[in-house]
């Protein structure tokens, strides 16, 4: 370990180098520009299907010897009906046991084979997960088999699992993040299972059963719905083995539910009041095109509050000091998305950090991005979707993205070029063609005694807030 003694030594031969290579007044060199990126190159890929509809794709990828798998089933939030979060209640239980081993014994297997064993539920999709040592993979296929297809659903267990959920939902309710979450999505997506899935009914929750779980479940899983993606170093032959033992026998079941909400008619102020509340919690935003047609709004969507430099970020954060950590995104599901601008502002500031957001948006509409600005976008969007490639489980993911959205591979292997062929005029179209403020839904959740009257002021939503 370095020692303090030894730091202030080294800053000090620093700064008398620094004095001795600038002694003769040459000013410091600028770095030569970087060489144009070059694509994305991926892994041999090999997808097939078994006869009752599961997907399969493998990819040897990396040299570390382990391997990410993933079952992806469509089934999440777009299929819970009228039975808010009964999608995240079987996945819950799923984790509990199957075929005969509890979920104390499932967790030593996973154990034993390097790794864990991972469920998750999405609005559109579940995931069974496990990154795994790679002579372990094809016991990690069979006991996720297992899983996905015959969790035993202990009645023991059932209060346990209903009341963490409950307790969760309880707690998001006091959460300005998940009350603005929960009102800005419904007004994304009104009349439409999404809109249920941050906030659902407690009372509707506590009426679900086993027996609920059991027919969901029943009634939502199977083969046609299912794909299994394995990437990393594994044995081929042997992988392929095992799930064809572990997958061939299940019903194909339904296909994927077919259920895009429907574009909202106007836009929507939600105003909640939180009295006394000293921070005012934004959400700013408006539907946009699916994922196959944004790569010129994404870049837009950096530029204006995806990333830590963005201008959002610069004007009410650094300048101005308005909020610690604002920022923006495109939230993208099955056949929908929608932009959103996210900030916690302090309660005196919410009008005059709105009138900014506003006027960065409408900034970007009106004058083309610097060619600087742009260079730094393009960048940063192809590093970060190097990045999210990097590592087994990253292209696992990234694979069942393209699937998911029916992108096909090409769309990973042209991203980069792509990206690097925005222009600020692209940019400048996309920004004017999707944001436009006036069709824009507004959520607050602050101290309406104080937010209200400084939400007048802002002329872009002033005649459209709600009546006192």
């Amino acid at each position: 370990m370095m020692t303090i003694r030894t730091l202030i030594l080294t800053a000090a031969a620093l700064t008398a180098f620094n004095g001795v290579a600038f002694a003769d007044g040459h000013e410091k060199e600028t770095p030569p520009p970087g060489s144009e990126p070059r694509g994305f190159s991926l892994p041999e890929i090999e997808t097939y299907s078994l006869k009752n509809g599961v997907d399969v794709t493998l990819a040897t990828y990396g040299r570390v010897p382990k391997a990410a798998i993933r079952a992806v089933v469509d089934v999440g939030n777009l299929n819970d009906g009228e039975t808010p979060w009964i999608a995240d209640l079987t996945a819950e239980m799923m984790g509990e046991g199957a075929a005969g081993r509890s979920a104390s014994d499932q967790a030593l297997a996973a154990a034993s084979m390097g790794g864990d064993l991972n469920i998750g539920v999405g609005l559109d999709q579940t995931f069974v997960t496990m990154d795994i040592l790679s002579e372990s993979a094809p016991d990690a296929v069979a006991l996720i088999a297992d899983v996905v297809q015959r969790p035993d659903f202990p009645e023991t267990e059932i209060d346990r699992v209903k009341q963490n959920l409950l307790r969760n939902i309880s707690v998001g309710a006091t959460q300005p993040q998940r009350i603005a979450d929960d009102a800005f999505i419904g007004s994304m997506y009104p009349n439409h299972p999404y809109a249920d899935a941050v906030l659902p009914d407690a009372e509707k929750f506590t009426e679900l059963t086993l027996d609920n779980v059991k027919a969901f479940h029943a009634a939502n899983f199977g083969g046609a719905r299912t794909h299994i993606y394995v990437v990393g170093q594994f044995d081929r032959r042997k992988v392929k083995r095992a799930i064809k033992k572990g997958f061939r026998n299940w019903d194909e079941g339904p296909p994927p539910l077919a259920l895009a909400p429907e574009t909202p008619d106007n836009p929507v102020i939600n105003l909640i009041d939180r009295p006394g509340a000293v921070q005012s919690t934004i959400r700013l935003g408006k539907r946009v095109p699916a994922v196959d047609n944004t790569i010129d709004l994404e870049a837009a969507d950096t530029i204006l509050g995806g990333y830590f430099s963005s201008r959002i970020t610069r004007n009410i954060r650094e300048d101005k000091g308005y909020t610690y950590s604002p920022n923006s995104a495109i939230s993208l599901e099955k056949n929908a998305a929608y932009w959103r601008q996210n900030a916690d502002i302090t309660s005196e500031s919410t009008g005059p950090a709105l009138t900014e957001i506003i006027k960065e948006i409408r900034g970007l509409q009106q004058t083309l991005p610097p060619a600087n600005e742009l260079d730094g976008i393009k960048n940063y969007m192809n590093g970060i979707f190097v990045i999210r490639l990097a590592s087994r489980g990253g292209m696992a993911s990234q694979l069942a993205f393209v699937d998911l959205h029916d992108l096909g591979i090409e769309y990973l292997e042209n991203y980069v070029g792509a990206v690097q062929g925005l222009t600020a005029q692209s940019v400048q179209n996309a920004a004017r063609e999707h944001l436009n403020v006036d069709d824009m839904s507004l959520t607050v959740v602050g101290d309406l005694a104080s937010v209200r009257a400084q939400l007048e002021t802002v002329d872009a939503i002033a005649d459209r807030l709600p009546a006192e």
